[in-house]
């Protein structure tokens, strides 16, 4: 083998591994970023689980805005995610001049808890907004929450709906939490999705604070800053519990 031929033959040996190496950084850094921040965040408190909820919603388009159309399309996404037509189903519509609003509730054959939600509001104007939910609500296992999420948000994009969604995990802690600990289980959170505060408060058994973390792509915009987690710790004085929120991009339900 010649000179020239044993430089050419280096040469694509090297830009050949110097390929594979950048290649594999980058896939390792986008694995990364789809790691399950909030579970492995949730996870490191060591706080013991009480369920997971995952909330899809969307506004819908104007040619899909009346009634009929919205139950015809709330009756499919109850068929796509499995909801049992048993004694827990129940279909329950209230209609005034304001709304027209309906709920199916009901559990799938994995002990999930679904309700769906539709929503028709009037105005004199005419121009009507539809909205449609679907609210799920896991007690078996924190386990999977994103696989849920990405699940029910295809089904949504399956209809043609462009949804947003949002996550929780709840949890607790046996006993009441003083400052410093809940402080300290805050941080601890910080750190391991490597988020930056944006906003909090506190009170005598209360921390609540909104954050940004890079490996969320899930964000909203508040002011002009990005938030896409949501924590919360408040102690229960009746069940002797401090009870622990986390959630992308924001806790939705009452703390």
């Amino acid at each position: 083998m010649n000179v020239n031929l044993r430089k050419c033959f280096f040469w694509l040996i090297f830009f050949t591994i110097l390929f594979t190496i950048s290649f594999a950084g980058l896939n390792y850094r986008n694995e990364e970023k789809k790691t399950p921040a909030l579970q492995n965040a949730f996870s490191s408190t060591g706080a013991k689980f009480v369920n997971n909820e995952v909330y899809v919603w969307c506004k819908i388009d104007k040619q899909s805005e009346d009634q009929k159309s919205l139950l015809e399309l709330a009756d499919k996404l109850s068929d796509s995610v499995g909801m049992l037509k048993n004694s827990d189903f129940s279909k329950n519509t209230v209609n005034s001049d304001l709304i027209c609003k309906t709920e199916i509730k009901g559990v799938t054959s994995d002990g999930k808890t679904v309700c769906i939600t539709t929503q028709l509001n009037k105005n004199k104007s005419g121009t009507d907004k539809s909205f449609i939910s679907i609210d799920l609500i896991n007690e078996l296992t924190q386990l999977d929450i994103n696989g849920t999420a990405n699940l029910l948000k295809e089904k949504f994009k399956s209809f043609g709906l462009n949804p947003k969604v949002n996550t929780c995990i709840i949890g607790y802690f046996d006993g009441k939490l003083d400052y410093g600990e809940m402080n300290r289980i805050s941080r601890l959170i910080l750190d391991g999705a490597k988020a930056k505060k944006v906003n909090g408060m506190s009170e005598k058994n209360l921390i609540s604070v909104s954050a940004y973390s890079p490996l969320i792509d899930n964000n909203i915009e508040i002011e002009g800053r990005k938030i896409n987690m949501n924590l919360a710790l408040r102690y229960n004085a009746f069940e002797d519990k401090t009870y622990i929120w986390l959630a992308t991009p924001v806790i939705t339900i009452e703390y």
